[in-house]
């Protein structure tokens, strides 16, 4: 069936400058106290509205209902189940006069938490139940916040609306769009993929980014998500890497900044969902965003704004709900039933910001290829937050019905956690749909290169903390030395060798293959190109390492060599052992064999089973870049 359009239906695409045909189908499965499907089957009707706009279609855009609730709860469901989302101590505790939430997925927010309430780390949720009860929910989520934490006391959307936090986000428009100068020359994409072509650094975690962003991946754009060496979302991987690439890199590293910086330079669009001034702190301020790629069309998603005392404060979706009224209302209207408080069905603001910042990021690729203007939108989980509320009034106040789901049409994909059934398109304009044969991926499983240069996916299991150095595992190194020097030792004398021929002369009086003290010179330079490896390699950049090491490697070959020649005719010095050290000099020096003695090493070190086979998040310095 066709809803009814109803006032408000279309404003969130009307914010964005977009209007058009759009018919949104099927029941409702999601209500409660907010109209939660109707919610966010209008954002992502704005993101279809935004899609029909960038291609340049009359014909009517329409929204399934049934499989948007189906994407705002789980796109791509496993057929073996994954771990809970939640950390065992998450969740919402009763204070000496109220509610709080304690956000502790991160480590570092957990540990923020336990250490204000003076627990350890092998404190249960029973022991944290008992620990908050002595506290008032504001002092408590105040201490949280100024110690690292992300917490959330439970506020009426009345007490919100009042609030400085809520007085400034009220003041924000729900996509604030900021035009740019002109640029590099935006993709135009190919038929039946809008976005193929256009290269999309995601610079986003958990939810409302990582979905804006695989909307985008799904319409052919090449998403390439960054994350750093120690965060992982292992729940949400699945569902939130569909159809992208995912690498890591270290950005508070020099050459992880540097990589960084050399991806923004390729990239068009830049998704980012950082608290504000965090990019500032490694160097990507908004200046040198744009002085690196002109013409850049930039999203931007946070918790509570970007203006106001919050604006900079750690947030989530269900923090968000407990601070602007949402789980309050909802367990007011149901108290008998859940005397606790009731978030909605799904984290709709997580989802319905990220389809919204979708449409923006759309809606700035069609402006770019236009008119080649750079863009950049902001929207916050608050002000969607703000938008629902003024939903709720419109549509009625509630309590909003709903039907069961049935089943929901799904296709089959092979990955690493095995078959997993991806939902079929929420939206289809023209013919388009959300679609993708790339299956979802472990956070760091590819190389930080675009893909036009991407080679095979590295290794996707869980891998150690990068470190800033380029580091090869001893046997390797070993290895490397070995063959190292037994390579100088077999090659050094064909320069001689080859020409002596060429001169019609015999060989040289010095016999490479036979004389022991060459073989000593060999062993010498293995052991010395080992312990240099390990030594400089965590200093410097690779280049730098593999000429150092060549270099002392050799010297120690030529040194090692000659003592051994001068102690073995030490006893009685014939008139011809000057002439035999001349000889040495000169040929280690002047002719050809400097050259095997100083290269084998280098181009032994780049071949596959050495520096080749390190893994991405390890190198210190990379050609791949080079600008």
């Amino acid at each position: 069936m066709i809803i009814a359009p109803r006032p408000g239906t279309h404003v969130l695409a009307q914010q964005l400058g977009l209007d058009g045909d759009l018919a949104i189908v099927g029941p409702r499965s999601l209500g409660g106290s907010y109209p939660v499907s109707q919610f966010a089957a209008a954002a992502v009707g704005a993101t279809a509205l935004a899609l029909a706009d960038l291609v340049g279609t009359d014909a009517q855009a329409e929204v399934s209902t049934p499989l948007v609730d189906g994407w705002f709860s789980t796109a791509v469901r496993p057929r073996t189940p994954v771990a809970s989302p939640w950390e065992a101590l998450a969740g919402d505790y009763a204070t000496g006069d109220g509610w709080i939430r304690l956000h502790t997925n991160v480590p570092a927010h957990r540990a923020a938490a336990l250490t204000v309430l003076g627990l350890d780390e092998t404190a249960t949720r029973a022991d944290v139940e008992a620990a908050v009860t002595d506290w008032r929910a504001d002092d408590l989520e105040s201490e949280v916040v100024f110690a690292g934490g992300a917490a959330a006391a439970m506020r009426t959307a009345g007490a919100w609306s009042r609030h400085p936090q809520g007085v400034a986000v009220a003041a924000e428009p729900l996509v604030d769009v900021r035009p740019g100068s002109e640029g590099r020359a935006m993709p135009l994409g190919l038929e039946g993929r809008p976005l193929a072509g256009v290269k999309v650094l995601d610079l986003t975690r958990v939810l409302a980014g990582p979905v804006a962003t695989r909307v985008l991946a799904m319409l052919g754009a090449d998403v390439l998500r960054i994350d750093p060496p120690e965060w992982h979302e292992s729940a949400l991987e699945p569902d939130m890497t569909l159809g992208k690439r995912c690498a890591r890199l270290d950005a508070h590293s020099v050459e992880g900044r540097s990589e960084l910086l050399a991806l923004l330079a390729e990239a068009d669009v830049l998704v980012h969902g950082y608290r504000p001034g965090a990019l500032d702190s490694i160097g990507l301020d908004e200046g040198t965003r744009q002085a690196v790629r002109p013409g850049l069309v930039e999203v931007q998603v946070n918790a509570y704004g970007y203006t106001g005392p919050w604006a900079g404060r750690r947030g989530f979706d269900s923090l968000v709900q407990m601070s602007a009224g949402i789980a309050d209302r909802a367990m007011r209207e149901t108290a008998a039933q859940h005397p606790v408080p009731l978030p909605l069905p799904v984290q709709a603001l997580d989802h319905a910001t990220g389809w919204i910042a979708a449409a923006a990021a759309l809606r700035g690729i069609a402006t770019s290829r236009r008119t080649g203007q750079a863009s950049a939108s902001r929207l916050s989980l608050a002000r969607t937050a703000l938008e629902l509320e003024n939903w709720r009034t419109a549509w009625g106040g509630g309590p909003f019905p709903v039907t069961p789901l049935g089943e929901l049409p799904t296709r089959p994909l092979d990955t690493v956690w095995g078959t997993v059934d991806v939902l079929d398109s929420p939206l289809e304009v023209s013919e388009l749909a959300l679609e993708t044969l790339q299956p979802p991926r472990l956070l760091g499983s590819d190389e930080p290169v675009w893909q036009s240069e991407a080679a095979a996916p590295v290794d996707p299991r869980p891998r150690p903390a990068m470190r800033s150095t380029l580091s090869l595992r001893w046997p390797r190194v070993l290895a490397w030395a070995g063959l190292s020097g037994l390579a100088t030792w077999a090659l050094q004398g064909m320069p001689a060798t080859l020409g002596a021929a060429v001169l019609g002369q015999t060989q040289s009086t010095i016999a490479w293959w036979t004389t022991p003290a060459w073989a000593i010179g060999a062993l010498v330079q293995a052991i010395v190109l080992a312990v240099a490896w390990m030594l400089i390699s965590p200093r410097t950049t690779v280049a730098v390492s593999a000429a150092s090491t060549a270099a002392l490697g050799y010297a120690a070959h030529v040194l090692a060599a000659t003592v051994v020649l001068f102690t073995a005719a030490s006893t009685a010095l014939p008139p011809e052992f000057g002439a035999a050290l001349l000889t040495v000099s000169i040929i280690t020096t002047t002719t050809g064999a400097v050259l095997v003695g100083l290269a084998a090493p280098v181009l032994l070190l780049v071949t596959p089973p050495f520096l080749g086979r390190v893994s991405a998040s390890d190198r210190v310095v990379s050609a791949r870049y080079k600008r």
